[in-house]
C-alpha cells in the first residue's frame, strides 16, 4: 500500500509476492531433504513449537470467529449474533465427541480419515437442512450463513474481477511489480519460512502415528518441496 497504494498494479505484485514466498520455502524444503538434513527439524526446542502452535491456535480462533460473524471480533457482537457461533461450537464438539468414542484399545484413533470427512460432510449436511426445513437460500445468507457476494459488494465498474473468480490471472502483472516491496517483504518470507520448517516435525510424525506409517524426514522434505515449487511457479 505504502509503495503502490490499492490499485491493480499493487495487487498484481501481491500475487507474486506468495508465487516468490512460496517457492522460497520450497527451495529451502527441497535443499534440506537433498542434503539429508531432515532431522535437522529435531533440533527445534519443545517450548518454541509449544509456543508456535498456542499462537497459531489463537489466531485461527480469532479469524474465524470473525469470518464466521463478518466482523471485527467484540463481546457486543458476540452477544448479538450468539447463535451463528453456538453452531460453529457444537460443530467442533461433536468431532471431539466422534474422536474419543472411535478409539481402540491403546487409545488410538480408529479412524484417521475421520477429522477430513466429517469436514467434507458439514456442506451437503447444511444444503440438506436447508431443504428440509424449507429455508430459501436467500434467507440463508440473509441470515449471515453465506459469504456475500462480489457483485453486492463492489461496484461492478471498477471491480477486478468482473465476471468470473479465474480473472485474477489477469491482474498478474510482471512489469508492474515492485521491487522496493520485494526488499521490504525480505524479512516476512524469512519468517515464513521458518515458519513453515516448524510445522514438519508437527504434522509429519501426527500422521506416522494417525495412519501406522514409517515416514523418513529427507523424503518428506522433497515432498513438500517439490508441492510449494509448483504451487509457486503455477500460481498455487
Amino acid at each position: 500500500i505504502k509503495h503502490q497504494g490499492f490499485g491493480v498494479e499493487a495487487l498484481s505484485t501481491l500475487f507474486l509476492l506468495f508465487g516468490i514466498s512460496s517457492i522460497v520455502v520450497g527451495t529451502v524444503f527441497m535443499t534440506l531433504g537433498k542434503l539429508k538434513l531432515g532431522r535437522i527439524v529435531y533440533y527445534i526446542p519443545t517450548h518454541v513449537l509449544v509456543g508456535c502452535i498456542s499462537g497459531i491456535g489463537v489466531f485461527l480462533m480469532q479469524m474465524g470467529l470473525e469470518v464466521t460473524m463478518d466482523a471485527v471480533f467484540t463481546m457486543e457482537y458476540v452477544r448479538i449474533h450468539w447463535f451463528q457461533l453456538l453452531l460453529v461450537f457444537v460443530l467442533e464438539i461433536g468431532l471431539r465427541v466422534l474422536d474419543l468414542v472411535f478409539r481402540t484399545a491403546d487409545g488410538k484413533p480408529k479412524y484417521p480419515l475421520l477429522s477430513p470427512i466429517y469436514f467434507c460432510l458439514i456442506t451437503p449436511i447444511f444444503y440438506f437442512a436447508l431443504r428440509i426445513f424449507s429455508v430459501d437460500i436467500q434467507d440463508a445468507k440473509d441470515g449471515g450463513y453465506f459469504f456475500p457476494s462480489l457483485e453486492g459488494t463492489t461496484d461492478n465498474s471498477s471491480s477486478i474481477f468482473e465476471e468470473h473468480l479465474f480473472d485474477m490471472w489477469k491482474v498478474i502483472n510482471f512489469q508492474a511489480f515492485s521491487w522496493a516491496v520485494l526488499w521490504d517483504a525480505i524479512p516476512t518470507m524469512i519468517s515464513l519460512t521458518m515458519f513453515s520448517l516448524i510445522h514438519v516435525p508437527i504434522n509429519i510424525p501426527a500422521y506416522s502415528l494417525s495412519s501406522n506409517t514409517e515416514v523418513d524426514m529427507n523424503v518428506e522434505l522433497v515432498a513438500h518441496g517439490y508441492s510449494n515449487l509448483l504451487s509457486g511457479f503455477f500460481g498455487g
